[in-house]
């Protein structure tokens, strides 16, 4: 074997890694792009406190992992080429270096397949929580006191706001849109990404869901229970769930408001959960404001 083809050789196992990992985070970039896309275009949001600080922080922290991963594959690289050159011109074969060597390329394709994943779902969750609170600022010029991320008890309620009409405890669902359905409801002259409220159902263009409706419910009575005992008087927490997004109908009446993100300031201010007089809301607003600066031991 000539030395330009042990070369070649050699580089080719070194770099087989980087291509495969690549590899695979191309073909599920691909697939995601061609079957799903976020319900809501993020360029089109309003920019959130510190929004412009928060993308740069996250580019530099992926400039310094890239260069801690450079640093080991500048020093690493040169030796493990020799050595495999090495093992290739006196034709022997490292079959536990090669073993190991594939296992650790399968774990770390399941890991990167995995993450990427886990990654997707953040991101659509992330996307339409700020688009729930990019819409309730408008709520907050008609007096509503606005809370995001409330901690629980081994949970979070994403937004909470509260009125004189009553408290809300709203939860933001994202959920992908799928180009087949799409394609589908337009052929048949529906709505494209429609989603309707039936008999206590989520009904989506290709599945049903109930565990939101769940969810919000026992949120809210969460809500309910901690403001009440924290207060010292009956407050009752209304539940809001949030589709940003989807054009969002009822075929029956829902148990509470199940809506768009669009929907929110013209939706809430017309429902009446519970009147609260100015000192109540300020009593609410005060607990609320403690546990979110982790100082409200009261409902734990």
């Amino acid at each position: 074997m000539t030395e330009l083809s042990t070369s070649i050789i050699a580089t080719a196992i070194l770099v087989s890694g980087i291509f495969l990992i690549a590899l695979i985070m191309h073909l599920l970039l691909k697939y995601r792009d061609h079957t799903v896309k976020l319900p809501v275009d993020r360029e089109q949001l309003l920019r959130i406190p510190a929004f412009g600080l928060q993308n740069q922080i996250q580019d530099l922290q992926i400039d310094l992992i890239t260069c801690m991963t450079m640093a080991v594959i500048v020093i690493s690289f040169p030796l493990a080429y020799e050595s495999i050159q090495s093992h290739i011109s006196n034709s022997t074969f490292p079959y536990v270096f090669a073993t190991v060597s594939v296992l650790g390329l399968v774990y770390c394709g399941y890991k990167t397949w995995k993450t990427f994943s886990k990654l997707t779902k953040l991101r659509l969750g992330h996307t339409a929580e700020i688009a729930t609170a990019n819409e309730l600022i408008g709520l907050q010029a008609l007096g509503y006191q606005v809370f995001h991320d409330i901690q629980a008890d081994g949970f979070n309620i994403d937004h909470l706001a509260i009125g004189k009409n009553g408290v809300f405890a709203i939860e933001t669902k994202g959920r992908h849109k799928r180009h087949k359905d799409h394609t589908q409801n337009n052929q048949n002259g529906g709505k494209g990404y429609e989603l309707f409220y039936k008999d206590g159902r989520l009904c989506f263009p290709s599945w049903t869901e109930t565990k939101p409706i769940e969810q919000a419910t026992r949120q809210a009575k969460w809500v309910s229970q901690w403001l009440t005992k924290a207060t010292g008087e009956p407050v009752f927490s209304s539940p809001v769930l949030v589709f940003p997004g989807w054009y969002v109908t009822s075929q029956t009446k829902p148990p509470f408001p199940i809506i768009n993100h669009k929907q929110l300031v013209k939706t809430l201010p017309s429902v009446r959960t519970q009147l609260l007089s100015q000192q109540q809301v300020d009593a609410i607003v005060y607990q609320v404001a403690q546990r979110c600066l982790g100082k409200s031991e009261v409902g734990k």
